[in-house]
Order: C-alpha cells, then sequence, then structure tokens
C-alpha cells in the first residue's frame, strides 16, 4: 500500500545503518535485500516447518463457561504440546481469555500469586503441565546491571573461566571478583554501573561515564586478568555472535548463549543494560531465557505469548518461530495472541 518503501539493513544491530533500498514497492521485488526476498516470496517465515495437526484424543486444556468483559460463556479447548495461535480483531477478548481468564486461573491452581481470575465455570486439563509463563513485551526490569548475559546464565561460567587464570588465582580472586553487582572487584567509585547518576531538580537526570573506571565497571587491577589476551570488561563488549565464537571451546558458556542467536539476538552485547532494550528484543530475551533454562526439561510448561511479532522483520519472525517449534519438540505447549498470521 506505500507510495515509497526505505528498508533499512543490510543486517540487524551493527550490521545494519545503510539504506539498502529506497524506491516504489515495485522496484523493491528486483532488489536483492533481505527484505525483498521475504516480499517477493523467494523466502518464507514459515520455510521447512510442517504444522502438526492435533490429535483427536490428544491431552488439551478446556476452559468452560468463560464470561468475563466481552466473553459470551463460551467452552474453549486448547490442544496441548502444539503451536495454537488465537486471533481476532481489536476487542474481540483474545487478551481477555488468555490472559485474565487462562493465565490468572492456572496461576491460582498452581499457588502462585496472582490476581483474581476472570469469570469463568471451570478449567479442565490443568494436569498435563506443571507450569505456565507469560512471555510478553513489558520491559524486564529497570536496573542497568542486568544484561542479555546475566540475563540467560551465560556471566556465571565466563566469570568461572577468569578465576581460573593463573594470575587470578595468586592473586586470591574468586568469580565474585569478576562481578559488578557485589564483591570488592567493581569499581568503588560507581559500585560497578560505569557511571554516575546524577539527578536534577527540573530536567532529566543525568548519566555520566565514571571517571575512575571510564564505564568500565571494575578495578583497574581486576582488569589485568585477561582470557585469551581480552580482560572481563572487553568480553561484555563483545556481541553474541562474537562470543559464540571467543568460546568456541566451552560447552558450558555455548549452551547459554546459543539460545540469545536462535531467537535472532546475536547482535546485542553481552553486557548491554536490559533497559535499553525494545518490546521486541525483551519478549525475546524473556523466550532465549526460557530456552537456556534447562529446569524446565522434564517439566511440561504452557507458553503464553502475546503478540510476539510485533515490530519484528519477517527473517526475525523465522527465527522466532524455529524456536516456538523446538518449545513444542521438548514438550511444551504454546498459546499465542497474534493479528500477524
Amino acid at each position: 500500500e506505500a507510495d515509497r518503501l526505505l528498508d533499512m539493513g543490510p543486517g540487524p544491530g551493527e550490521r545494519g545503518g545503510e539504506v539498502v533500498f529506497f524506491g516504489a514497492p515495485q522496484a523493491m521485488r528486483e532488489a536483492k535485500t533481505l527484505t525483498a526476498q521475504y516480499l517477493a516470496g523467494d523466502k518464507r517465515a514459515d520455510a521447512g516447518l510442517a504444522p502438526r495437526p492435533p490429535e483427536p484424543n490428544g491431552p488439551r486444556l478446556e476452559i468452560l463457561g468463560a464470561a468475563e468483559h466481552n466473553l459470551k460463556h463460551i467452552d474453549v479447548a486448547l490442544p496441548l504440546n502444539r503451536l495454537v495461535c488465537v486471533t481476532g480483531v481489536s476487542g474481540s477478548g483474545k487478551s481477555t481469555l488468555v490472559q485474565d481468564v487462562l493465565y490468572a486461573a492456572l496461576r491460582k491452581h498452581k499457588g502462585r500469586p496472582t490476581e483474581a481470575p476472570g469469570k469463568h465455570r471451570a478449567l479442565r486439563g490443568v494436569e498435563h503441565i506443571a507450569e505456565v509463563a507469560m512471555v510478553d513485551q513489558t520491559p524486564i526490569g529497570k536496573t542497568t546491571r542486568s544484561n542479555p548475559a546475566s540475563y540467560v546464565g551465560a556471566f556465571d561460567p565466563i566469570r568461572n573461566l577468569f578465576a581460573k587464570d593463573e594470575v587470578a588465582k595468586e592473586r586470591g580472586y574468586t568469580p565474585g571478583t569478576f562481578s559488578f553487582n557485589s564483591g570488592n572487584g567493581r569499581c568503588p567509585t560507581c559500585g560497578g554501573n560505569g557511571f554516575e547518576h546524577v539527578e536534577m531538580q527540573f530536567l532529566s537526570d543525568v548519566y555520566l561515564r565514571c571517571p575512575d573506571c571510564d564505564g568500565k565497571r571494575f578495578r583497574a587491577e581486576v582488569l589485568e586478568i585477561t582470557l585469551r589476551g581480552k580482560s572481563i570488561a572487553e568480553v561484555l563488549e563483545l556481541t553474541v555472535s562474537e562470543a559464540l565464537t571467543f568460546f568456541a571451546g566451552h560447552a558450558e558458556v555455548l549452551a547459554r548463549l546459543a539460545p540469545l542467536a536462535d531467537v535472532g539476538l546475536d547482535y546485542l552485547r553481552l553486557g548491554q543494560p536490559v533497559p535499553t532494550l525494545s518490546g521486541g528484543e525483551a519478549q525475546r530475551l524473556k523466550l532465549a531465557g526460557h530456552l537456556a533454562d534447562s529446569d524446565t526439561a522434564g517439566r511440561p510448561t504452557l507458553f503464553l505469548f502475546d503478540e510476539p511479532t510485533t515490530g519484528l522483520h519477517f527473517d526475525d519472525i523465522a527465527k522466532l518461530l524455529k524456536s516456538f517449534r523446538r518449545l513444542v519438540a521438548a514438550g511444551h505447549s504454546l498459546v499465542v495472541i497474534e493479528h500477524n498470521l
């Protein structure tokens, strides 16, 4: 429907930043950009993913008599161990059904803290699932100490590697020394934040790079410990794809970082503060956290996603769908609220 298309790229993050196409939509089909390949139909987001129809007598979750907000006393049976899409126009009751009724009722049934579930008569089939997780685009947190590496649990094995260095052992450094959250390895001036927070009375607060550690978060002597020529601060500056190459021989680190690449976040820096992520990035980081979390293995979980394709490119959606299929293959169930069929 557009008169002109402006395509940024050629990739995400640092691989982007260029105008790769600008012109009429018809001319775009001849362009060889990633977006053009999807628009022309040469590539598809669901390529290689065959749908698996639910078994007639397979396990299912039944919501009976849902009557919250616009819902007209409806009965819904959701097949488990599948990817189920809930769609409809705005205001038709998708979020009410999935979030207010289903999610709240399941959390209450599992004894988790929750608001009162939306009106419904009964919920059946709860015994088939061990946990329920809501994965939406709300910000993960406001603390700048949280980053992709710590969120998926990769920071711990990385710090363990630094603590095993011969010089680190001589100095009595532990994995805690390489943390900027606590311990005596962090910069005492900024407390490991990398910047100082200056409160302004009438203007927005100002963040100034710490003059002592120059934003590196650690004491100078801690940065003298290196892993193949890189200090802990330099490792946190690596992108996920660079880190996957750098830690190629360390299976524990790779296992934690791989899900970030699987959901299309390979361009993020390991130490990027989580509050700087967009809604779509935050949602995919939550998904990567679940993929990296081996605790859910053997515990069938129902994952609820709220419009996960919002703001995503076709290629990001392709990676997202592959991650969804991995969750289903691992024995989990997915319910997705989505307009983009």
